[in-house]
Order: structure tokens, then C-alpha cells, then sequence
């Protein structure tokens, strides 16, 4: 909630008195699951369902003014986002499923191609913008019954992995290494592609570079050496991508 609901909360808000009489756009990144609750990610579920109410609240309260509000509901994802994540429970079959349906050329859409559509959206003074078809089909499915919706998510939830009698948690770059993060990686290259162009940083390497910080002070403090002058310590070295 802090991140996905709170960070937006105070931006917007702090954005908005200051576009007041001068005008401005605002967009708001949600998500497919702040409208269908997604199994396994209830919380981010939740926070995104807060950030949605926030935007499309703000959208109308600010009929009127010269500040426009935009809401983006994103399907799936072609970021690479799934290296960076943590998986807990069983953490090899949690990434496995993420990563592979989140690869899928017709499920998902590029990085580039959302960010065209959504500065579009913008210029069009358009308030709410839906990225991909299947989302766009699972908010109308969700309009007409939602009795449906919410059973295909209990088909699906028992479909996912259960948690196992000993939980682990591994962050994506970890399970990938995996045998079946290996060959998920081969289906869903589109993926694997945008996490090496967009610069995604591994949950791997984001622990590296806080050791690295951590030890440069260390490593740079200086010490008395025999002849009575200071020298200093090597740096750190450089983190590499996992």
C-alpha cells in the first residue's frame, strides 16, 4: 500500500495544487487486478483497487478545472519485471506461471507500445484507457456477470500452485536459473528481451549494490600506515547483474 497506493496519493494530490489555474495531466498507472482481483496477488490486488478509486475520484473532481485526469489500466506486461520480483510459497512454479503468461505476445504488450498509447491518451483528453484486448474483454465480461468472473478465478486460484508444508522465497532472477525457469524463459523470450533492454534490475544484483555501498565507506576510510602517512583502502567492486 505504501508504494502502489500512498506514493501516488501524496504526488497526485501535492500535483495537483500546483497545476490549479495553470492546467496539467495527471496519469495514474493501475492495473487489470485493481478490477479483477488476480489470484496469488490479492495485495497487490488491493492497493491497485485504492490507487483506481484515487484516479477515477480525482478525475472527477476535478471536472471544471484545467487539470485532466487520466486512468491506464494495464493487461500483461512485456517489462521484464518478473527477474526483479520475489516469489514466495513454491517460488519456482509462482515465477514460472508470472513469467510465462506475462511473455505471451497475445495476452501481453511492449513497454514501447503501452507508453505510445498512453501519451495519446493524453493528448486526446481521453480519462480512462484500457491497454490490451484481454483486458478490455475481462472488464466487460466482469460488467455483464460478475458471478462468472469471480467463479473462473476459483478455477484458476486451485489451479496455481499450493503452498507447500515448508515455504521458501526467492527473488525471479534466482528462479529463473531453475530448471523450469529455464525452459519458461525459451517460451517467453519476448520478456526475458525487455528485461536486458529496459534495464530491470534483479532482486540479485539490488543486494549487491547495497553490500557494495555499504562496504565503500569501509573500504575508503583511512589507516595509518608504517611510515606514519594515511593511504586508503580499494574501492568497492562493481556489482554485476545476476
Amino acid at each position: 500500500m505504501d508504494t502502489v497506493f500512498r506514493g501516488p496519493f501524496h504526488l497526485s494530490r501535492a500535483a495537483v495544487e500546483r497545476m490549479r489555474g495553470r492546467g496539467g495531466a495527471i496519469v495514474n498507472i493501475t492495473s487489470i487486478g485493481a478490477y479483477l482481483s488476480v489470484p496469488h496477488l490479492m495485495p497487490y490486488s488491493v492497493a491497485k483497487h485504492a490507487e483506481a478509486a484515487l484516479s477515477e475520484g480525482m478525475a472527477a473532481e476535478s471536472a471544471g478545472t484545467e487539470v485532466r485526469v487520466t486512468t491506464v489500466v494495464p493487461g500483461l506486461m512485456r517489462t521484464g519485471s518478473h527477474r526483479g520480483a520475489v516469489f514466495d510459497g513454491d517460488p519456482e512454479r509462482e515465477y514460472a506461471w508470472f513469467a510465462l503468461l506475462a511473455g505471451l505476445p497475445l495476452l501481453s504488450v511492449s513497454a514501447e507500445r503501452a507508453a505510445r498509447r498512453i501519451v495519446d491518451a493524453v493528448v486526446r483528453h481521453r480519462g480512462f484507457l484500457v491497454l490490451t484486448p484481454a483486458a478490455r474483454l475481462g472488464l466487460a465480461v466482469h460488467g455483464v456477470a460478475p458471478g462468472l468472473v469471480q467463479g473462473t478465478s476459483r478455477l484458476v486460484g486451485r489451479l496455481l500452485p499450493d503452498t507447500p508444508s515448508a515455504p521458501g522465497e526467492r527473488s525471479g532472477s534466482e528462479a529463473a536459473r531453475s530448471r523450469m525457469g529455464r525452459a519458461v524463459g525459451v517460451v517467453a523470450a519476448l520478456n526475458e528481451r525487455a528485461f536486458d533492454r529496459l534495464n530491470q534490475v534483479s532482486r540479485t544484483r539490488q543486494a549487491r549494490s547495497a553490500r557494495a555501498r555499504t562496504s565503500a565507506p569501509e573500504a575508503g576510510r583511512a589507516s595509518p600506515s608504517r611510515s606514519g602517512t594515511a593511504r586508503t583502502g580499494s574501492s568497492a567492486p562493481t556489482p554485476r547483474s545476476s
